[in-house]
């Protein structure tokens, strides 16, 4: 009967076991690799860079139709208030026949004036013709629109790959954000354990009045202000998560494998400037003063003359004798040379000079920002370096400190106040080094990202200090 009791309540276990391993219950763990790889395939904004990318390339593929000739076919249909005709009397030899009686006489014998009218064209006329133009020389227009569109595609690829950078350091201070948030919770909760314990071994020795009621308050009260922190500690990891979920474009809630990590070096310096002439933000404004470079020279293009080759051939016209007098083809060389011009080319010019100088001085502005912010960058990752180092020996003696406090408590020759200072102090200092690890991992990315080295983040991740965290992680 008993076994049979039993069972039921194993089927609802099992149950409940197989919910959790469903999709839309289980955890996603990914390696920060794994992260950065769903970004890259699932992010919008990356995929929005893509297209401007694409939409780029196709706008610079099209300017070569601008060397080509233009060839349209044009049909028109006109009617007139009255038909066209030729009155042979109002033309040379005859204009002055009419001015004698004889020259009348002859007139009126052939029929009269209606016998010297020749139709040329009916009152409705349609026609239809091939026209055919291509530019030889434009002052340089076509050159300067092809030499825009195609800084146009390298402006592009370099907005792409700011994107791209800028996802990057986002990863890395969510993901590790995450990594730093869940870390907090195990001592935050290794704490309220230790201070439970605590509390359990006060209410025993008050009640042998070994201790003071007061002691046991003390305890009871850093009890339940680290059930406090370790509560805010979860609510905290929860919603860094939900971020990291959202970023990596997830169904379920992600947890991470990756750990922080620290560096026995950073990376030469001179390496890290050399790279950042080449950050986007640098590379936008250097293309920017060509494409301004590029358009006064569209401006001073204006100026000159356009050579270009014309033609028509006729492919359908009416029966008339204008039609039977007009060339079925003709081709031609022409010269257009604007004398007044109402696009005030000497305005674009001096717009064009401008916007020139406005990059000049943005891309000067933003080499030294990026100079700055590099080298601040450095020294803060540098410092966080140190700290991690220098911390390593607070956490032990935090640790050695608090087991003593513990026992000497408990043989009722310490206060209750020791330990629960023994555990705040190694409470700190665990927290201070991770959240100096955390400095230390934005800090190198951020580094890495804007000299153009952000994939070797991945392998500061792996080497040096892996098995010295990993011995301190167990230690503690």
């Amino acid at each position: 009967m008993a076994e049979k009791a039993r069972r039921p309540g194993a089927v609802a276990l099992l149950l409940t076991a197989l919910l959790l391993c469903r999709p839309g219950f289980a955890d996603t763990a990914l390696t920060f690799s794994q992260a950065w790889e769903r970004v890259l395939a699932e992010d919008h904004a990356l995929a929005a860079g893509l297209a401007g990318q694409d939409q780029a390339q196709a706008l610079m593929e099209s300017a070569r139709s601008l060397l080509l000739p233009q060839v349209e076919l044009v049909g028109s249909y006109t009617r007139l208030d009255k038909p066209v005709e030729l009155d042979a009397l109002s033309m040379k030899p005859l204009d002055s026949l009419g001015d004698s009686l004889p020259g009348q006489l002859l007139i009126q014998l052939l029929g009269g004036q209606d016998a010297f009218m020749t139709p040329v064209t009916r009152r409705d006329i349609t026609s239809s013709s091939l026209v055919a133009f291509w530019p030889l020389y434009t002052g340089g227009k076509i050159s300067a629109t092809r030499r825009t569109l195609q800084l146009g595609r390298r402006e592009a690829a370099a907005l792409y790959e700011e994107v791209r950078r800028a996802r990057f350091l986002e990863l890395v201070s969510t993901y590790y954000g995450l990594v730093t948030a869940e870390k907090l919770v195990l001592t935050q909760e290794q704490a309220e354990s230790t201070l439970a314990h605590h509390l359990r071994a006060a209410e025993a020795l008050q009640r042998h009045a070994q201790i003071a009621e007061v002691e046991r308050l003390a305890a009871r009260s850093a009890y339940d202000q680290a059930r406090i922190a370790a509560r805010d500690a979860r609510a905290k990891r929860d919603t860094a998560r939900m971020v990291l979920t959202s970023l990596v474009h997830a169904d379920s809630p992600v947890t991470t494998r990756s750990r922080l990590f620290t560096n026995a070096a950073l990376p030469p310096r001179q390496e890290l400037l050399d790279g950042l002439a080449d950050h986007p933000s640098l590379r936008v404004l250097a293309l920017k003063k060509e494409q301004a470079g590029t358009l006064g020279e569209a401006a001073r293009g204006a100026y000159h003359p356009e050579v270009f080759l014309f033609g028509g051939y006729s492919v359908y016209e009416d029966d008339s004798l204008a039609s039977d007098l007009t060339p079925d083809w003709l081709v031609g060389l022409g010269v257009r040379l604007p004398l007044l011009d109402r696009s005030g080319r000497a305005g674009k010019i001096r717009a064009a000079d401008s916007a020139e100088e406005q990059a000049r001085q943005l891309y000067q502005g933003a080499q030294r920002k990026l100079s700055v912010l590099l080298e601040t960058q450095y020294r803060e990752a540098d410092n966080a370096r140190r700290t991690y180092q220098d911390l390593v020996s607070n956490v032990l003696l935090a640790e050695k400190t608090l087991h003593l406090r513990q026992r000497a408590f408990e043989e009722g020759l310490g206060r209750a106040l020791d330990v629960v200072d023994a555990q705040t102090a190694l409470t700190a200092a665990r927290t201070r080094r991770d959240a100096a690890a955390f400095r230390y991992v934005v800090a190198l990315a951020q580094i890495l990202a804007l000299s153009g080295r952000q994939e070797q983040f991945f392998l500061y991740q792996k080497k040096e200090r892996k098995q010295e965290h990993q011995q301190q992680e167990d230690a503690s």
